[in-house]
């Protein structure tokens, strides 16, 4: 069985100056203009922790559990020191 998945197509107008920049920072990745902007895209695009992440971290350890007085109290600007 064949599946054939096909993404959209973005154009984009920037300046030629931002344009100069895009195309140096693609070459310095080895990457084409196109896979660079879409690796840029990607990542800037990502809100909050990837999916699994916690099971995959907190599950890799056996019996794991934050105790209740780990996290330290927020600390109120006038409890600050002074310097």
């Amino acid at each position: 069985m064949c599946y054939i998945r096909t993404m959209p197509q973005l154009h984009l107008y920037v300046s030629d100056a931002t344009a100069d920049v895009l195309r140096a920072d693609a070459e310095e990745a080895n990457l084409s203009l196109s896979r660079y902007m879409a690796k840029v895209l990607t990542e800037t695009t990502q809100r909050g922790w990837p999916e699994g992440y916690f099971e995959a971290v907190a599950g890799s350890c056996p019996n794991f559990s934050v105790p209740e007085d780990a996290i330290d109290p927020p600390i109120e600007p006038w409890d600050v020191p002074a310097e």
